[in-house]
């Protein structure tokens, strides 16, 4: 007995050491191992998966028919807000054409996929498979069907980078909806920047921003398209911050081709003799319109009777 658990000891130190010193051999035997048993171990783990799976089921049974209810009642609450949203859309087009209003241009997009995200500690960018062979330029925005998330900062030839609303560089001119307040959203490397209402100072009240009004974006300064949804603001008091509607980005966004509307040109306006000039003869040449603008205008009948008048 005494020599059989001294061989068995001795067998174990020889093993112990064989595998420090033959490490490899041990670990292709182990390797091949896998690889014989690997179909015998699907096998065996396909009927303990469909139990693990069963079992993990049985927790949500009860709370299925729960959820099942509050689905139905918010489906019919988004029913009631579409009817209201359509109801509102029929009533501005009337408004619309009864004013003669110009219609808004619908603004041309670049729909590009997000092929890289960095979250660095201090930079929150994204890139894009299109660049300047595609149209992308420098500067303009970024969004999704759900709102704004960035600018392009940096263009190359296939690719372009994003830098998005909650970088510490970036700056956005931004409106509130319900009060039309002017402000700057301001990126603080947080899921929801800060929203500036007064950059010279001055405390913010409750009826310039409340929580729940809609940040858009402004036209100010020419950087991003108006109108283009952003957020609503979260928070009270001087500590005001935008919940954004893209705080995560999907798998494709759509680059927005904005350009500045160019300022009238100046050749554009005409002195009244001009004007004169041109109303006087349409069908004449340049000569005759000349002429007819170095005319005089002919008096009144009634100022010439009244001249003779005062002469006799």
């Amino acid at each position: 007995m005494r020599s059989s658990v001294a061989l068995c000891g001795v067998a174990a130190i020889a093993i112990a050491l064989l595998g420090k010193a033959q490490a490899s051999i041990f670990d292709s035997a182990r390797a091949r191992l896998t690889d014989i048993t690997a179909p015998a171990l699907l096998e065996v783990r396909a009927p303990l998966l469909a139990l693990e799976n069963w079992v993990a089921g049985l927790g949500t049974i009860f709370t299925v028919y729960r959820e099942n209810l509050e689905l139905k009642r918010e489906n019919a609450e988004l029913r009631r807000w579409q009817d209201v949203a359509l109801s509102l859309e029929n009533r501005v087009k009337r408004y619309e054409q009864l004013l003669n209003s110009v219609p808004e241009d619908v603004m041309p997009s670049i729909t590009a996929r997000v092929i890289g995200e960095s979250n660095r500690p201090f930079v929150k960018t994204m890139i894009l498979n299109a660049g300047t062979q595609h149209g992308v330029r420098k500067g303009q925005a970024v969004a999704d069907d759900r709102g704004l998330i960035g600018r392009i900062y940096l263009t190359g030839e296939r690719t372009s980078w994003v830098i998005r609303l909650t970088d510490l560089s970036s700056r956005v001119p931004v409106v509130i909806e319900a009060s039309q307040r002017r402000a700057i959203l301001s990126g603080d490397n947080t899921p929801a920047p800060v929203l500036d209402l007064d950059l010279a100072g001055g405390n913010a009240t409750p009826d310039v921003a409340a929580a729940g009004d809609r940040v858009l974006s402004t036209g100010d300064g020419g950087l991003l398209p108006a109108g283009v949804p952003i957020g609503v603001v979260m928070g009270a008091g001087d500590d005001l911050r935008v919940s954004l509607f893209a705080a995560s980005a999907g798998d494709y966004v759509r680059v927005l081709e904005y350009d500045v509307p160019p300022p009238p040109s100046a050749t554009g306006s005409t002195s009244p003799a001009s004007q004169g000039a041109k109303t006087a003869a349409p069908g004449a040449g340049p000569s005759k319109i000349t002429a007819a603008a170095a005319v005089p205008p002919t008096p009144p009948a009634a100022a010439l009777v009244s001249e003779a008048g005062g002469g006799d």
